[in-house]
């Protein structure tokens, strides 16, 4: 059996290179191939890698059962290819979170901490930028309008779409209230001192998840990072997102938070989710009421697998 590391191939929306990928599975056609997307969990459907692999099967003749893909969907979505959670990705949060401490918010106030752009991400943090509660918000977007380029751009739905948005932002970009900004990829997730510091006056976090595609759960440091320091959460994901997050045995704090949101996606649920933290900032809770649980889950987070 060989495993064939292959994210260098396809990314959250696409697929790229498929030549060379062709290249290597030919090299090792007479074996089990497992086509290894390690710590991402992109939807091999979706961003058209399994349609690839298909094509590259048919013409070597390779059996679709000789290959079997391994990512951190951890719905495993796939009518063609055995697909499963790939086995480093279970302790791997865990482990880099476990020295955190929790953090009790002197405010309660929110954040939004965008790494790489996305639409949904320049549209959160447009609408940050533009509402009525923003002076209770810090935000920060990482993104370098003079270095942007058709290659590396994942927002070009949300320049067409909102281009006069889009516009407005260009100016303040990149930005932080924070500091510094927030570099991708897996960013500071365990530099307690600098997260210690953004969220000593945060008790709320809008999460900008990195897979937005219906039927895939990938959760990524962006979720885990406030779990683990003790914060409330509303995540801007793909459907249903906080709902498998709550089958997995973290409180998503429903009772207290309108998450109606949860069915939705792309722009629909970012307008959602910003509704819902209205309401909550208007009728704020005790943190240290809530702190039990918001511990709770940080010993989820802890135990994960």
């Amino acid at each position: 059996m060989i495993t064939l590391d292959i994210t260098n191939y396809c990314g959250a929306a696409h697929s790229r290179d498929v030549e060379i990928l062709a290249c290597k599975i030919a090299q090792h056609k007479d074996e089990k191939i497992v086509l290894d997307l390690k710590m991402e969990g992109w939807d091999i459907v979706e961003n058209g890698i399994e349609q690839k692999v298909k094509n590259i099967c048919d013409e070597l003749d390779i059996p679709y059962a000789q290959i079997e893909v391994t990512s951190s969907d951890r719905l495993c979505k796939s009518e063609t290819f055995k697909h499963t959670i790939n086995p480093d990705y279970k302790a791997f949060f865990s482990d880099r979170f476990k020295e955190i401490k929790t953090i009790p918010s002197t405010k309660f106030n929110y954040g939004l901490f965008c790494g790489r752009a996305t639409n949904e991400r320049l549209y959160s943090f447009w609408k940050h930028k533009n509402w009525q509660f923003s002076v209770r918000g810090k935000a920060s977007m990482h993104l370098d309008v003079d270095t942007v380029t058709e290659w590396n751009s994942d927002f070009t739905s949300f320049i067409c779409e909102h281009n006069e948005r889009w516009q407005s932002l260009v100016s303040l970009l990149p930005y932080s209230d924070i500091g510094d900004y927030i570099k991708p990829p897996l960013y500071q997730y365990a530099n307690s001192r600098s997260w210690e510091k953004t969220y000593n006056d945060i008790a709320i976090e809008i999460v900008a998840e990195t897979n937005h595609t219906p039927n895939t759960f990938f959760i990524t440091e962006k979720t885990f990072r406030p779990i683990a320091y003790g914060k409330l959460f509303l995540v801007i994901g793909s459907p249903e997102f906080e709902q498998n997050l709550k089958r997995m045995g973290f409180d998503i704090f429903d009772d207290i938070i309108d998450k109606s949101y949860d069915s939705e996606s792309s722009y629909i649920r970012v307008d959602a989710v910003f509704k819902s933290l209205g309401e909550l900032l208007c009728n704020p809770v005790d943190m240290q009421v809530l702190l039990p649980r918001l511990q709770a889950n940080k010993r989820v987070l802890e135990c994960l697998h």
